[in-house]
């Protein structure tokens, strides 16, 4: 059956019958017959599955043997013959019997052959075969070792030009990577490739075998060089998969393997080198194999697997959400594809499952958490007690449990995963490979319930596990400093609650152990530090100090959280997160390092905001982040004096999702007239920064220390690539301060035109910092708290949102409150550097983003009103309004889109004053050929056609409904037509060239309380996108007062016939106060709109 038709199987197995009816008992020749049938239906059932044919193909090899005496030579094929029946069916049932008795025929039939027998050969082979299956079951290394001794008599039995000795070399080398994989023995691994090698060339590059040697030989040396890291074994495996890919042209049924084989080698080089153009290729070769492999095909769950793979690898790279969702949907369309018992099912259900909890970790869908502990339940139902995979399978829903029970803060599920733990604990006996992995992950959760609960019976458990898992491991081994790191976090944790002085030694000897056993370059350095700094804490805050002078205690804690803070290979979120320790610790105690500290955080806050690629997971990382990070630094700069290094710290630590966006959008635009130079170093930085950041990889227990060192070399390799990119791409025009904190001196050139007015407030002050054009700032303390704050922003928005009683006069309270407590004390020393009717600009901080400054005042008869001193804008930012006084060339005619939309479907509320307000927009702005006017009507006004009006035109007026998002504020939108007009589709939108914006709908300058500091609504979006000049509102508006407001706004705009942005404020003003003294108009609607830029 050369062609692999079954049809001549059949029917040679039929020729066989009919020959072994004429072969009667007694027959010379029929236990020829009985054992070529017996073979004929041996290879049947491995084409097809059939239980009968293997059955069958055991008796007859039975019958076989009673037929040949003893002594008989030609009965070594027949105990071969049977040996292989007996493998087939212990494959097929996992009785261990079969097993023995395959191995025991083999040596029988090896002891039957002398020296010279031409079965021999044969006999060592099988021999050596089944031994190495045994090993593969029940894991002994004799077993193994004696497969490798047979193996290497077989292969001194072939003369050195026999046909079939490259295969027996590549037997041999096999069995050589399969003790290398269980003893670690570099030998094994070298000997391994030697023989390989020597296989490899003995074949003409036509030869069948030539593709499985060269595929072999690859995979071991991309195994070499992760074990090593020497780039030589790395770039030779990809030419040996480069050269096996062109001998499986075509159609060959073995192409996509090779294309997956080589797309993995490429994802590796890209792991080692940062290349984004390999993972590229890979993406491409694993879809050109999934392309050649219809639903249905055996191989496609594979291929299907290895391109999701790399699709999630590039979506930890560059942050693109479609990346991820192609994943999840390639994993599910394969798992459906799958019939009930596949034997590839439990890897695609494994799979699915675990991209499912990365999309909860990326966007926090509860529902991706639930799915997940689904498929890891049919996952587990799929395995049998009996099967070795069951155990891990429990540990894996387990986790999925464990994430569930922590978010909805359900104790059931918490109780069902430690079940679950144990079993599967229980399952394993000691040694087993996953053991020590079950005893961690249910000390982790015994933790976590005592942590719940107080039970002490969990924490003395949780001790008792890791340290079972501890001496499990090697002393030396790769993963016993995170065993021993974990233990003396729970034992601190015991000392907290009993102040037994045993368990915190204890717990210092243990993180001292785990710091000593990491190499410098370690990813787990900075954990270790954590701990550390928190046992000598332990020792400072308990007077039980060890080294018998408390400060010590204190001062070592901080240097442990230093250390953790300069351990670049850790990751830029490891170093923040040992960074804020350090900024507690220093602030609890008044620690003379708290300023640097906080100056610290805040520039490793910049460069993980950097480094993370897109909005969304920007904004999740700030919503995980203290949102008074920046105040608090500001207002510990305050606290030792220095005004200027505290403006610099909050405009370091605030709006930087709008900051990043903006460090790569401007001056890359300024450099592509001179090549792709500056792309390319934007791109490698990047690429090298996820590379850096990427959690430390669980090393298996076999992991000698040579690997450990060869990854610390690749690590610090990729650390001064990083930092060598952060120097090239500072000598780039414009990005001189690459990564580096905005200086004072060029911050003050926001004052340019007024004074700015820096708010903030933190937990042990509440300041003002007015920031002049030439001379230094002068900072104003105000007699305000952050409790105060919060309860005039709870007032005030319940007032604009109606149902509160007396509403106008509990509006003009919180207004006089603002005037006592924060304006006035501004205003007095204001005379000094803006002269009354001058503009001034406030850029408020925290709860101030929430309230109304521009309206604060006295509300008497004959009192003071902000609004009859000054003119008040506001920026979100020093740099936002540097950046929006930017010059460039005005197109003429001015090209200005007035665009509306009264009614967008689902909406409750139409607006009927939209459409006439886009006319009377139109009728007050001047005529061609100083205007260039576009009205997009309520019937025109999709968001397709609005977004590419607002690219066309740089003037804009918007009327329609406005939604704020506050969960998610880059949902926040304007309503068109068919779909909103989102918040992110306008700040990815480059409006550089923009000059104004009036925002009339509601909610448009309102924020995310969750992230104050980001300063995330429309109006902002539009000036950070470039828009010179924004109207905005802070809350809802009346479509009476708003017709009011916009015909006199634009009379004060275009009062002689010309339009320029730098009115816009002035315009405002004169307009509100046009409407002052009408009593028809509410307080609260005569004060909503305020203009930003």
């Amino acid at each position: 059956m050369r062609r692999g038709v079954g049809h001549d199987l059949d029917e040679a197995i039929s020729f066989q019958r009919e020959a072994l009816s004429v072969c009667r008992v007694g027959h010379p020749i029929r236990p020829v017959s009985l054992h070529s049938l017996a073979h004929a239906l041996l290879t049947r059932f491995q084409d097809r599955d059939t239980n009968e044919d293997l059955d069958d193909a055991i008796v007859l090899q039975t019958q076989v043997l009673d037929l040949w005496p003893v002594d008989d030579l030609s009965r070594c094929k027949s105990l071969i013959g049977m040996a292989n029946v007996l493998l087939a069916r212990f494959a097929r049932r996992g009785n261990d019997k079969d097993l023995d008795d395959a191995i025991a025929f083999d040596r029988e039939a090896l002891d039957s052959c002398p020296v010279d027998h031409p079965d021999r050969l044969l006999a060592l082979i099988t021999l050596g075969t089944d031994l190495h299956s045994c090993f593969k079951y029940r894991g002994s290394n004799k077993d193994l070792h004696e497969a490798i001794t047979v193996y290497r008599e077989a292969l001194d039995l072939l003369p050195l030009d026999h046909p079939e000795r490259s295969t027996l070399l590549g037997t041999l080398a096999n069995a050589f990577s399969t003790r290398f994989k269980r003893r670690g023995s570099d030998g094994d691994l070298d000997e391994a490739i030697a023989l390989y090698r020597e296989a490899h060339g003995s074949l003409r590059v036509s030869h069948q075998g030539q593709y499985a040697l060269s595929n072999n030989l690859a995979m071991e040396l991309l195994f070499r060089f992760k074990h090593r890291g020497n780039d030589q074994d790395l770039d030779e495996a990809i030419a040996l998969l480069r050269e096996a890919l062109v001998l499986r042209s075509g159609s060959h049924p073995d192409r996509s393997k090779s294309l997956n084989n080589l797309g993995d080698a490429l994802c590796t080089c890209f792991s080692h080198r940062g290349n984004d153009e390999l993972l590229e290729e890979a993406i491409a070769l694993h879809r050109e194999g999934m392309d050649l492999q219809p639903i249905g095909h055996r191989g496609r769950a594979w291929t299907a697997d290895r391109i999701a793979s790399v699709l999630l690898m590039r979506f930890h790279l560059k942050g693109n959400d479609k990346d991820l969702d192609d994943a999840i949907s390639i994993w599910r369309e394969e798992l459906y594809s799958l019939p009930a018992g596949h034997h590839d099912r439990c890897n695609s259900l494994n799979n699915f499952a675990g991209a499912l909890l990365t999309r909860y970790a990326s966007r926090g869908n509860t529902k991706d958490i639930d799915d997940a502990s689904t498929l890891y339940k049919e996952e587990l139902d799929l395995r049998p007690d009996s099967n070795g995979d069951r155990s891990m399978s429990l540990i894996k829903l387990t986790r999925g449990l464990f994430i569930r029970s922590t978010l909805q803060h359900n104790d059931e599920l918490l109780d069902k995963a430690i079940a679950h733990c144990k079993e599967a604990l229980n399952l394993q006996s000691v040694g087993h490979r996953y053991r020590i992995v079950s005893l961690d992950t249910l000390a982790t959760m015994l933790q976590a319930r005592f942590e719940h609960r107080g039970n002490h019976q969990d924490l003395d458990e949780a001790i008792v596990l890791y340290k079972k898992a501890l001496d499990c491991w090697s002393g030396s081994h790769i993963n016993r400093p995170y065993t021993s790191n974990n233990l003396a976090n729970v034992l601190s944790i015991r000392f907290t609650h009993r102040g037994d002085i045993h368990d915190l030694d204890e717990a210092l000897a243990n993180a001292h152990s785990a710091l000593s056993l990491l190499p410098m370059q370690d990813a787990r350095q900075s954990s270790v530090h954590d701990s550390l700094a928190t046992i000598h804490m332990l020792f400072y805050e308990s007077g039980l100090d060890s080294t018998g002078e408390d400060v010590d205690s204190l001062n070592t804690a901080i240097g442990h959280c230093k250390a953790g803070v300069d351990s670049v290979c850790s990751g830029l979120r490891s170093r923040l997160e040992t960074n804020l320790l350090w900024v507690r610790y220093a602030e609890k105690y008044t620690h003379i390092t708290l300023l640097e500290a906080y100056a610290t955080s805040i520039q490793l806050l910049d460069n993980y905001i950097s480094a993370t690629a897109s909005v969304s997971s920007r904004h999740r990382m700030m919503k995980v982040i203290p949102s008074t990070l920046a105040v608090d630094a500001a207002s510990c700069a305050l606290r030792h004096g220095e005004v200027c290094r505290a403006v610099e710290l909050l405009e370091q630590g605030r709006t930087l999702i709008w900051t990043q966006m903006a460090r790569f959008r401007m001056p890359i635009e300024g450099l592509q007239e001179r090549g792709n130079h500056a792309d390319t170093l934007v791109k490698k930085f990047r690429e090298l920064s996820y590379l850096l950041d990427k959690p430390p990889a669980e090393l298996p227990e076999e992991t000698p220390r040579v690997r450990v060192d060869a990854e610390a070399v690749r690590y610090a390799s990729l650390v001064d690539d990083w930092k060598k990119t952060v120097e090239e791409i500072r000598k780039l025009e414009g990005f001189s301060r690459f990564m580096l904190p905005p200086l004072f001196s060029d911050l003050q050139d926001a004052a340019r035109d007024g004074p700015v007015i820096v708010l903030m407030v933190s937990k042990s002050s509440c300041n003002a910092i007015i920031i002049p054009r030439h001379q230094l700032p002068v900072g104003v303390r105000l007699a305000v708290s952050t409790g105060k704050l919060a309860r005039l922003v709870i007032t005030l928005q319940g007032i604009v949102r109606g149902g509160v009683e007396e509403a106008q006069a509990k509006l003009i309270g919180i207004l006089r409150e603002l005037w006592n407590d924060v304006v006035c004390p501004v205003v007095e020393h204001l005379g000094r550097f803006a002269p009354p009717g001058s503009r001034i600009w406030w850029c408020p901080t925290s709860a101030f983003n929430f309230l109304p400054l521009h309206a604060a005042g006295e509300y008497r008869q004959g009192g003071k009103n902000l609004s009859k001193l000054y003119i008040s804008s506001y920026t979100p930012s020093l740099t936002a309004l540097i950046r929006a006084r930017g010059r460039h060339d005005r197109p003429q005619p001015m090209p200005f889109a007035a665009i509306g939309q009264n009614c967008p479907p689902g909406y409750p509320y139409p607006l009927p004053s939209v459409e006439p307000e886009l006319e009377l927009v139109r009728s007050l702005l001047p005529p061609a050929p100083t205007v260039s006017f576009t009205k997009i009507t309520s019937v025109e006004s999709t968001k397709s056609r609005a977004l590419d009006t607002l690219r066309d035109n740089h003037w804009l007026h918007f009327a329609c409904h406005g939604t704020q998002s506050l969960g998610e504020p880059f949902k926040s939108a304007f309503l068109m037509r068919d779909e909103p007009l989102t918040l992110l589709d306008i700040a990815q939108t480059d409006l550089s060239r923009h000059e104004f914006a009036f925002l009339s709908a509601c909610e448009t300058a309102v924020g995310s309380v969750e992230t104050p500091d980001e300063v995330i609504h429309l109006a902002a979006a539009l000036q950070f996108a470039g828009v010179k000049s924004v109207i905005g509102t802070f809350w809802s508006v009346d479509d009476s007062t708003v017709q009011r407001l916009v015909e006199a706004f634009y009379r004060n705009l275009c009062r002689d016939g010309k339009m320029n942005p730098k009115r816009a404020a002035r315009a405002l003003h004169m307009a509100v106060q046009s409407l002052a003294n009408d009593k028809d108009i509410a307080l609260d609607q005569r004060i909503v709109f305020m203009h930003i830029g």
